[in-house]
């Protein structure tokens, strides 16, 4: 019975999220081959397919009823000051049972965070690119994502979408979850 009990909650959990397809790298970059047990492999860096560094962990001390709360609400922030503020907002909420561990980011340089929650019911749930729109005249980027989720579980999901940005500290940066 208990080994039934398991194999049926396994069968619901969350699937990690996905990784990006890393970009081919020339042939003439990879390191030489050795037959040499002594010799270890010199790992390749996996390539950020997209303009900006994912997130999601600097937002993941947020407690799930804050987050929840938050759904669908996109948030830019521009300095430390903002980040900070945003941290105390969901303290002052009284959502979250203990207070939000707070996570750095680094905003020298006009570095932006920006990000999203999205709420579905499913067994897990991840955000599909759909378009990336950057008007230098307009001064705007945009970011379409849908919200893919995945199987029949009866679980109800948050899912984050937060990024760090260079390059745009002028912007309006907009996130649109379709």
């Amino acid at each position: 019975m208990i080994v039934l009990l398991t194999l049926f909650l396994c069968a619901c959990a969350s699937p990690p999220p996905p990784t990006p397809t890393p970009t081919a790298v020339p042939v003439a970059t990879l390191p030489p081959m050795t037959s040499d047990p002594n010799v270890a492999a010199t790992p390749l860096p996996t390539v950020n397919p997209y303009p900006w560094s994912d997130e999601n962990a600097t937002m993941s001390g947020i407690c799930f009823e804050a987050a929840h709360d938050a759904a669908g609400q996109v948030f830019v922030l521009r300095s430390a000051d903002e980040h900070i503020r945003f941290y105390q907002l969901a303290d002052d909420s009284g959502l979250c049972r203990l207070p939000v561990t707070r996570q750095p980011f680094d905003f020298s340089n006009g570095r932006v965070l920006a990000g999203v929650w999205s709420i579905g019911m499913g067994c897990g749930a991840l955000h599909e690119v759909t378009t990336i729109e950057r008007d230098d005249v307009a001064r705007t980027f945009t970011v379409r994502l849908r919200l893919v989720v995945q199987g029949e579980c009866r679980y109800e999901l948050v899912r984050p979408f937060w990024i760090g940005l260079d390059g745009i500290a002028g912007y309006d940066v907009r996130l649109v979850v379709e």
